[in-house]
């Protein structure tokens, strides 16, 4: 575990350089933009998540122009540590932006001098920290396989086919479900949410566990 540990801030340290006051600017400056185009504390949250989302790919990036993958080898560091890393890596750096971003809507809605729903907004925070963590659940065994250079047109395609995805199940449904029908599923999880939470983190770490034997059997296939 110690040896995990020290590969999450090995590529703690590796985005270091990309964590600059300018990269910060535009994160606030398009977090304001969002909220006074929208009024509401929550339309900034998903556009800095997605940004910030990007940081989890930068570590394959320098690995691959830096041939680090090759030296891990030499430090017989264990295939399943970088990749075990690599994956509590990023749940490291969305914990973080859902953190980050919660705190700038709160400041940026008190400087507005705008309503701030606390309960409303955490919880959008959490359905994009769950949204994301899953898209790179799907991105991740890419880069394990591809490396960087061949996966990221490939890694980043469901960040563009999630939102398309849920227009056309959305269209595929609207004949089939009615209003009362959705009301009566979303009164059924406000009204049970113990089972609903612990159904919803039971799909989420299985998801994450099928993610992580898929980048591990990849990641074991290639040269280096």
């Amino acid at each position: 575990m110690n040896k995990t540990m020290n590969f999450i801030r090995l590529d703690l340290i590796t985005i270091k350089p990309y964590l600059t006051i300018k990269n910060f600017i535009i994160f606030i400056a398009l977090a304001l933009i969002m909220i006074i185009s929208s009024g509401q504390s929550v339309s900034g949250i998903g556009i800095i998540m997605v940004y910030s989302a990007m940081y989890v790919t930068y570590p394959f990036a320098v690995g691959e122009k830096n041939d680090i993958d090759a030296l891990y080898n030499t430090l017989s560091i264990k295939r399943s540590t970088v990749v075990l890393g690599r994956y509590l890596f990023a749940l490291v750096v969305d914990i973080c932006s859902g953190v980050f971003t919660y705190c700038l809507s709160y400041v940026l809605m008190t400087m507005l001098q705008k309503d701030f729903k606390a309960w409303e907004t955490l919880l959008i925070t959490f359905v994009m920290f769950l949204v994301y963590s899953v898209l790179q659940a799907v991105q991740l065994p890419i880069f394990f396989k591809l490396g960087y250079t061949r996966a990221k047109f490939f890694a980043y395609l469901p960040f563009v086919g999630l939102p398309l995805a849920v227009l056309i199940f959305t269209n595929l449904l609207k004949d089939t479900i009615t209003i009362e029908q959705v009301d009566h599923i979303l009164e059924w999880f406000t009204t049970n949410p113990q089972i609903a939470a612990l159904f919803g983190a039971m799909i989420w770490l299985g998801l994450m566990a099928i993610s992580y034997q898929i980048s591990l059997s990849y990641y074991n296939k290639r040269d280096f």
